[in-house]
């Protein structure tokens, strides 16, 4: 299996860390405000961003939506096990996972299953078409296990800065 990229620790001060907990508040919130709130003028502000963005701290700006006024009634969390483990195997599952828009998140994972996969759909009749024509015809699968999410009371998408 190719080697996963290395981890390199980006460096940052105190106003680095408060532009992007703003940031993960509101990813909208105008330079200028951030500058204020930091103490600063615009273009050093702008000067950080730009500097964040091209080491990676910052991958995208997205707006977060709800699912439930869009019919998304159904979240689960799917452990996939797969029948080999060879690099060609991973590497086929990896790239037919992309080509699944219900699959909001894939993570490899260690102990009982290979991979933890984050599905949203309308509802569980969706989610069973899902399972028999997609799921279960991805390159390698040997076994699903469903979790249905019943409610969730805390999903959180800001990284702790501390």
């Amino acid at each position: 299996m190719a080697t996963p990229p290395k981890f390199h620790e980006i460096p940052l001060d105190a106003v680095d860390r408060r532009l992007l907990a703003q940031l993960q508040k509101d990813g909208r919130v105008p330079v200028a405000r951030m500058a204020e709130a930091v103490g600063l003028s615009a273009p050093p502000v702008h000067d950080r961003l730009a500097r964040l963005e091209k080491a990676g701290v910052i991958r995208r700006y997205v707006a977060l939506l709800d699912p439930a006024p869009l019919g998304l009634g159904l979240t689960v969390y799917v452990s996939v096990t797969l029948a080999l483990h060879r690099e060609g195997s991973v590497k086929k599952f990896r790239d037919a996972v992309h080509a699944v828009p219900a699959i909001l998140e894939c993570h490899h994972t260690t102990g009982t299953a290979d991979f933890l996969l984050k599905v949203v759909v309308r509802d569980t009749a969706e989610y069973e078409q899902l399972v028999l024509h997609t799921l279960t015809r991805l390159p390698g699968v040997e076994r699903l296990n469903s979790s249905v999410v019943l409610s969730t009371f805390k999903a959180e998408t800001a990284l702790p800065l501390e």
